[in-house]
């Protein structure tokens, strides 16, 4: 058994305390953000592509399988399931014009964006912030930009949506350098998060 314990970089009280416990830093994580009054570059989609929004229910057995292809080689990663999908649908600030999927020439499911607005959050903050809450890609639909491509569509809905920001969270390790992604269409680092570890047993 493992516990993990998160801290930003500046809680150094919380970190000596960690460290004074046995916990060791095992991974780094940014919360970044993006004005959504800056232009927005237009998505450019490989030929034969198209992007759709996820088809609800329907269609879960396959995002699911979407998902968990995409991950499958990201740190910490626990395959996702059809309940859990299910959960995520049936939130109440689930918005099916953000949840967005990529479809290859011959039908499969390739990448995804799916994006959220709390609308009690953005109540509580005073702020109109969406977040880039999931963006993957199957690993041979990689190279292709078809990451940037579904982040601008994401970023496009949320301006459509009224949103002033979009922020995101980003393994600072991500091996498919998601976090030079993020930077090339305007995100920068608010804060760091690291993940203290702990192997108990």
């Amino acid at each position: 058994g493992k516990l993990h314990v998160p801290a930003r970089s500046t809680q150094t009280d919380k970190i000596a305390l960690l460290s004074d416990s046995g916990f060791s830093v095992v991974r780094s994580f940014y919360r970044m953000e993006r004005s959504l009054h800056d232009p927005i570059p237009e998505p450019q989609f490989p030929v034969g592509f198209s992007l759709r929004c996820m088809r609800g229910d329907e269609e879960v057995e396959a995002w699911v399988e979407l998902f968990n292809q995409s991950f499958i080689d990201h740190w910490n990663h626990h395959d996702l399931t059809v309940e859990d999908c299910r959960y995520w649908l049936n939130i109440p600030y689930y918005r099916a014009d953000l949840d967005l999927v990529a479809v290859a020439p011959d039908g499969t499911l390739a990448a995804f964006c799916y994006s959220e607005i709390d609308p009690l959050q953005n109540d509580r903050t005073g702020r109109q912030e969406g977040g880039v809450h999931l963006l993957g890609s199957r690993r041979p639909y990689r190279r292709l930009g078809l990451g940037r491509a579904m982040l601008l569509s994401g970023l496009h809905r949320l301006q459509a949506a009224g949103m002033d920001v979009a922020r995101l969270g980003v393994d600072a390790d991500n091996p498919s350098g998601a976090k030079r992604l993020y930077e090339s269409v305007g995100f920068y680092p608010l804060f760091n998060n690291q993940v203290f570890e702990k192997v108990c047993f």
